[in-house]
Formats: C-alpha cells, sequence, structure tokens
C-alpha cells in the first residue's frame, strides 16, 4: 500500500515537474526573473518527488546502479536548492542537469534493460537525458550558443517533460 501512495505522489510531482521544465525553458525569452527563479525552484522540490517514486520502480532488480543514480540526481537537486533558496554562490548547470541527465540516462537504460517500461518510453528518456548533458557542456563552452538552445530547448522542454508526464500516468495507472 504505501509503494501506491509513493507512486501517485510520485506521479503528481512528475507533473508539476514537466511543468516547471516547460516554464523554466519559456522563461528563457521573458524578462521575469521571478519567474525563472520559481521554476528552478519548483523544479528541486517537485524532483524531491520524482526520484525516489522512480527509484521505487527498479531498485528491486538493480539497486546498486538505480541508489547511486539517484543520489546523484539528489545531490544536482540540493546544490540547485543551495543556489535558488540559500543564495549559495554556485552558479554552474552541472550539479542539477548533469546529474539529472546521468539520471535519465541510466534509469531508462536500467529500465529498458529490465523490460520495466516500453521501449519509446525508455529512448525518449534517453534522449531527453542526453540532449539535457548536451545543454550543460554547451552551455559551459559557450553560454548563450545555438547548440545550447537547441539541445535545451529539445531537453529540458520538450523531450524530458513528455517522459515525465508519460512516467506519471504509468505511475498512477500503478505500472
Amino acid at each position: 500500500m504505501e509503494a501506491k501512495k509513493l507512486y501517485i505522489f510520485g506521479a503528481w510531482t512528475s507533473f508539476g515537474m514537466a511543468l516547471m521544465l516547460v516554464i523554466n525553458g519559456v522563461t528563457t525569452f521573458l524578462p521575469f526573473d521571478w519567474l525563472y527563479r520559481a521554476s528552478r525552484i519548483g523544479i528541486v522540490l517537485a524532483g524531491f518527488g520524482v526520484l525516489p517514486a522512480v527509484w521505487r520502480l527498479l531498485k528491486d532488480e538493480e539497486a546498486g546502479w538505480v541508489t547511486w543514480l539517484t543520489v546523484l540526481a539528489f545531490f544536482g537537486l540540493f546544490a540547485e536548492g543551495l543556489y535558488h533558496i540559500a543564495n549559495a554562490s554556485l552558479n554552474s548547470n552541472w550539479p542539477l542537469f548533469g546529474g539529472l541527465s546521468a539520471w535519465a540516462v541510466g534509469m531508462n537504460a536500467i529500465g529498458l534493460r529490465l523490460r520495466r517500461w516500453p521501449v519509446t518510453l525508455g529512448v525518449l528518456g534517453i534522449l531527453g537525458g542526453l540532449l539535457l548533458f548536451a545543454a550543460v557542456v554547451a552551455n559551459t563552452i559557450t553560454p548563450g550558443s545555438i547548440v545550447n538552445m537547441i539541445s535545451a530547448g529539445l531537453g529540458a522542454v520538450v523531450l524530458y517533460p513528455a517522459w515525465l508526464v508519460w512516467m506519471g500516468v504509468r505511475m498512477l495507472k500503478g505500472k
């Protein structure tokens, strides 16, 4: 019964995280700094609900890798929270999107290998994770480059939110 509650909570936070990622992407073109900060805080808070639910889906078969990847993603969320909530001097996308991209690629690869979710869902998650990683690398090399804009737009605003919504629907259905 507790797993069902975790999946329901994970599903709703998946929907929230997807929405926050889209808002975060849109605020790139808007002069609303408060909305950007709110969306980043929303990503952090929703992520704390999504990660345990997806971890629970896979932990029985692959506890080591699943736990390690989830801790890495939690580290990224924690660092992002420190930056935007506590104004810590950590101005880098590496912890948040680097951790989430490794988590997305790894968890979906494991989910596919274990046949826990459809191939299309797994591929969508892997592509979203790889594009998140490409955005982090491109932003490190040349901030604001076209490669960064395209990979961030496709990964963080389209593919990853689509994966989150699909995963949320699956969790609500109990699969």
